[in-house]
C-alpha cells in the first residue's frame, strides 16, 4: 500500500499498514487480517471505500463510529444511493455492483466497531438489486483466432510473450504482473513443456491480489508461449547483460526511470491494460477498447471447455481448478491437486489453435471427392432458411450430405444374391455359367442354385 495516497493518510495509516492513528480503523484492519483472508487487496479496497466515505462526510473514522445507528444508516444510505445514481446517469449503466461493494465495505467497518447483530445494532440496510448480465463497462471476448492475432501484432517481444501467456494460462491481471523469472526458470532451462506455474498466497506479498482470495492453484504455459518467453529473455540478456531470477518476468518499459530500476519494476495495472488495447487495435478488432486482460482469461476458459486433441473433454473439476476457482460444496476437499503431472498431461491435450476453417475446408474437399457440389448445397440451404449459414452449420450440412451419399453409394455397389430352382438335369449347365449349387437336392428332382448379381443402377 502506498502511504503517499491521500486516502491512505486520511485513515491515519502508517507505513506499517497494520496500524493506524484511529482505533476504529485498527479494529477493521485486525478483523480483515485475522478473521478474514488477510488479502492486501481486500484490505486496500476496504480502506479506500471507508476513506472516501469519511471524506465525503467530512468526518474522521473515530468520530463516525460515535454517531447513533440511525444517523449512520442515513449517511451510508444516502452515500450508496449517490453511487447508484452516478452509475446510472454519468456512466450510462444499470450495474450496481460498485454500490454493493461500497455498502459491504462500510458494513464491515461498522460491524468491527460494535454495530453488529450481537449488540442489536447491526445496520438495517439492504443491498441493491443487480440485474443479471449487466455491466457498466462493456467487454468484447475475442475468438481464439483474434486472440492470437492480438499477440502477433502486439509489437515487442515482451508484449508477444505477455499476451500469449495471458491467453494460454488464464492468469488474472495481478498474477500476470506478479510472475517472476524464478517461477519458470528451472523448467525453462530443462526444456520441459508445458511449463508449470504454481500460484499461492505468497504471491500477494509481491502484488496485492495476485493470488485471489488466497486460493492456490496451478497454471501451465504452452509451447508457443514458452518460445516467446525464451525469445524475450534472450533479448533482455542482450540489452542488460543478464537477468535475475528475482526480476519480474514482464518488466516495465517506462522510460522516465533508469534502466537498472526498470528491470526490477513490474508492470502497473494500467500499463497492462494499455498493452492489450493497443494490440487489439493493431489486430483490427472493431471493439478494441472493450478488450481487457479479463476477456483474454475468458478465451482460455473457452479452450478449457472445448474438446481435447483426442476428442475427449476435460473434467469440469479440473477446468475450475485450472481457472483458480474454488470448487463448490465439499468437492474442493476431495479434489486431488497434488498430481501436477496428471494436470500437465491434461493441459498438453488442449487445442490452442483455431481449427474451424481447417475443418470446413476438409469437409468441402471431401464433398467434392464423393461427387457433391458444396457451394450449391450451401446456397440452396441458405435460400431455404432465408439467411446465411454459420461455419458450424455449413460443416454440419456437408457432413450430413456426405454421409447420405456414401451410404447410398455403398447400397448401390453391394451385390444382390439371386436364387433359382431348376431341374437337376440342368444343374451342370448352370454351374458352368457361374451359379452355385445349394444342397441338398429337392425331392421332385429339382435343385436350388444361387449367385451374386450387382444392383441395377
Amino acid at each position: 500500500m502506498n502511504s503517499e495516497l491521500p486516502w491512505y493518510r486520511f485513515l491515519g495509516l502508517t507505513d506499517d499498514w497494520k496500524s493506524s492513528n484511529f482505533e476504529s480503523v485498527r479494529k477493521m484492519l485486525h478483523h480483515l487480517w485475522i478473521r478474514k483472508s488477510g488479502s492486501l487487496q481486500s484490505i486496500e479496497t476496504h480502506c479506500f471505500r471507508v476513506a472516501k466515505f469519511c471524506e465525503e462526510n467530512n468526518i474522521t473514522p473515530d468520530d463516525l463510529v460515535n454517531l447513533s445507528r440511525e444517523k449512520i444508516e442515513k449517511l451510508v444510505g444516502d452515500y450508496c444511493d449517490k453511487c447508484v445514481e452516478r452509475s446510472r446517469l454519468k456512466r450510462s449503466g444499470r450495474s450496481v455492483k460498485y454500490a454493493n461493494t461500497v455498502l459491504s465495505c462500510l458494513k464491515t467497518f461498522f460491524t468491527c466497531n460494535g454495530f453488529n447483530r450481537e449488540n442489536g445494532l447491526e445496520l438495517r440496510l439492504k443491498g441493491y438489486h443487480q440485474p443479471p448480465r449487466t455491466r457498466n463497462l462493456p467487454e468484447y471476448i475475442p475468438t481464439l483466432k483474434e486472440a492470437f492475432a492480438l499477440a502477433e501484432r502486439s509489437g515487442s517481444k515482451r508484449n508477444i510473450a505477455l499476451i500469449l501467456t495471458a491467453i494460454t494460462t488464464g492468469l488474472r491481471n495481478t498474477a500476470l504482473r506478479a510472475l517472476r523469472v524464478s517461477d519458470i526458470l528451472t523448467e525453462l532451462n530443462e526444456g520441459i513443456i508445458p511449463l508449470l506455474v504454481k500460484i499461492d498466497a505468497h504471491w500477494n506479498d509481491r502484488i496485492p491480489g495476485a493470488c485471489k482470495n488466497c486460493i492456490p492453484y496451478y497454471a501451465f504455459i504452452c509451447a508457443k508461449a514458452t518460445e516467446a518467453i525464451r525469445a524475450m529473455l534472450e533479448e533482455r540478456e542482450n540489452i542488460f547483460g543478464s537477468y535475475s531470477p528475482d526480476e519480474p518476468l514482464f518488466i516495465s518499459t517506462y522510460n522516465q526511470i533508469g534502466r537498472d530500476e526498470r528491470r526490477k519494476r513490474s508492470l502497473t495495472r494500467r500499463e497492462l491494460e494499455i498493452i492489450v488495447i493497443k494490440a487489439a487495435e493493431a489486430a483490427n478488432i472493431k471493439e478494441a477498447k472493450y478488450v481487457h486482460v479479463h476477456t483474454l482469461r475468458k478465451v482460455y476458459e473457452t479452450v478449457l471447455r472445448s474438446p481435447l486433441v483426442d476428442g475427449d473433454r476435460m473434467d469440469p473439476k479440473d477446468q475450475e481448478f485450472l481457472m483458480g476457482h474454488l470448487l463448490g460444496g465439499s468437492q474442493d476437499n476431495y479434489y486431488d491437486s497434488s498430481k501436477t503431472e496428471r494436470l500437465r498431461e491434461l493441459y498438453a491435450k488442449l487445442i490452442f489453435e483455431d481449427r474451424t476453417q481447417d475443418e470446413i475446408r476438409s469437409a468441402r474437399k471431401l464433398a467434392t471427392l464423393v461427387g457433391l457440389d458444396a457451394v450449391k448445397l450451401i446456397s440452396n440451404k441458405e435460400r431455404e432458411v432465408g439467411r446465411s449459414l454459420s461455419i458450424r452449420e455449413q460443416q454440419e450440412l456437408l457432413e450430413k450430405e456426405i454421409k447420405t451419399t456414401l451410404t447410398h453409394n455403398q447400397t448401390k455397389t453391394t451385390p444382390r444374391r439371386k436364387q433359382m430352382i431348376i431341374p437337376v438335369s440342368e444343374l451342370r449347365n448352370y454351374i458352368a455359367n457361374g451359379w452355385e449349387y445349394v444342397p441338398p437336392p429337392l425331392p421332385d428332382d429339382t435343385a436350388v442354385v444361387q449367385r451374386d448379381e450387382p444392383n441395377p443402377l
